[in-house]
């Protein structure tokens, strides 16, 4: 038996695996974020009592103690600093936090956008981890002097699970001080951020060993001694892993945002580009669009426009509909201003859901051609669902849509990671293919 933890930003999900891939048990449970203005946190010891609570009630519900293997998947570029004992010191700053757009102007001035990509893979942005650890040496000051270590959420669940804090590639890289191409924490952007590469966490591949479960974590949740800890990363790659990607293939990560992804390292800096690139592994890399509102656009529009309705009412709506939508337009994007046009008096419901359904499925489309192109679409989340709504992204596309028979694959990959690839990805349930 192995179990697969999924730390997700407002969530998490802890499932007990068969040897077989089998879900035998599962646990999922919401947490709040914290809004102060334009900060956005998260306490911290919130994600350890989730892990905790989710590993003793799968144990718990299936009577099973015998556990192999453990490892997780989170969020990644949220941090939290932490004392000598691994107690944190201040609020997790979330990803979603928006304190440090001046740091971010300065980190633009000294490096420019050419140079940061070169190094980290991304685009320059103060999203990232890097700004908002600059923000926090020059505004908490006292609080860094305590600190001993600046963790990631993967690194700081691996503290507490087993005592070392490490993380891995992927979650490393969306920190924006980790160099991709030489494996290391980057000198200059260490020295942008005012801290010492001490501070942070070390950095293996995914699926390393890390070492036993801690016996207080044993006798806590019921795990028998002897379990392993394995370096899992973050959600989205694991949950490619969980997926099944392959060189030839993307994968589609269908949520309230969506993010395509593929293996291969050739994607080479373009001014606003909107790809990222990740270290996968040793010798290999992976490149993600995110696309920002794709099922929150959905449910924009069933709360504003449809009083509410579910999603299968929605597709019972779209269904009325035809290719084209009778002219309708949805440019899907609300993160920046979407944009809804071609309505005539003659325009209807179904209409404007299609429309939604297309519109989405252009830019997936889309993402896919800047990514090099696939053989087939794996697609899970929430909009796998959806039948209709993946049988115009396979028309729209013209790539074979394959539907995943378990949809919310990170905790399968960190499962897979923890079984030291003996459980297989997920299996595929449907296959579209627009003829």
């Amino acid at each position: 038996m192995y179990i697969g933890i999924d730390l997700g930003t407002t969530g998490c999900k802890t499932v007990l695996f068969g040897a077989d891939g089998s879900v035998i048990s599962e646990y999922n449970k919401e947490y709040e974020l914290i809004f102060k203005g334009t900060f956005v946190e998260q306490d911290a010891n919130d994600w350890w009592r989730l892990v905790l609570e989710g590993m003793k009630h799968v144990v718990s519900q299936s009577s099973v103690s015998e556990i192999k293997g453990i490892s997780v998947s989170t969020q990644s570029i949220s941090f939290v600093p932490v004392d000598g004992q691994g107690n944190t010191l201040y609020n997790a700053i979330s990803w979603l936090d928006m304190r440090a757009e001046r740091e971010g102007e300065l980190l633009k001035e000294q490096f420019g956008d050419k140079r940061i990509f070169e190094i980290t893979g991304k685009p320059c942005l103060f999203d990232y981890s890097l700004a908002k650890i600059r923000w926090f040496a020059d505004n908490c000051s006292e609080v860094l002097e305590k600190t001993s270590k600046i963790l990631f959420p993967l690194d700081f669940l691996n503290l507490k699970l087993c005592g070392r804090a490490v993380t891995d590639y992927t979650v490393a890289g969306g920190s924006m001080i980790y160099d991709i191409k030489n494996k290391r924490w980057d000198p200059s952007l260490l020295e942008f951020a005012r801290i010492s590469e001490d501070k942070l966490p070390e950095v293996l591949p995914m699926g390393s060993f890390l070492g036993k479960l801690l016996a207080e974590v044993c006798e806590e949740t019921g795990i028998s001694p002897d379990c392993n800890v394995y370096l899992g990363g973050q959600d989205q790659k694991l949950a490619a892993i969980g997926a099944g990607i392959r060189d030839d293939v993307c994968t589609v990560s269908f949520g309230t945002a969506t993010a395509v992804s593929r293996l291969g390292g050739d994607v080479c800096y373009k001014e606003n580009s909107d790809v990222t690139l990740f270290r996968f592994d040793d010798s290999s890399y992976i490149s993600e669009i995110a696309l920002m509102t794709t099922g929150a656009a959905l449910r924009w529009l069933t709360r504003t426009l449809y009083g509410g309705i579910s999603y299968k009412e929605m597709d019972k709506l779209c269904e009325q509909s035809e290719p084209g939508a009778n002219g309708v337009r949805f440019m899907s994007d609300l993160s920046v201003g979407g944009v809804i046009s071609g309505i005539t008096l003659s325009t209807t419901a179904a209409d404007i859901v299609y429309a939604l359904y297309e519109g989405v499925s252009m830019d997936i489309a889309n993402a896919v051609k800047k990514l090099g192109g696939a053989s087939s679409l794996k697609v899970f989340g929430g909009g796998a669902k959806s039948e209709i709504w993946c049988s115009i992204l396979s028309r729209i596309a013209n790539i074979p849509v394959e539907i995943l028979s378990i949809p919310e694959t990170a905790s399968l990959g960190a499962a897979i990671l923890a079984s030291e690839g003996k459980i297989a990805p997920s299996a595929v349930k449907k296959v579209l293919k627009y003829e």
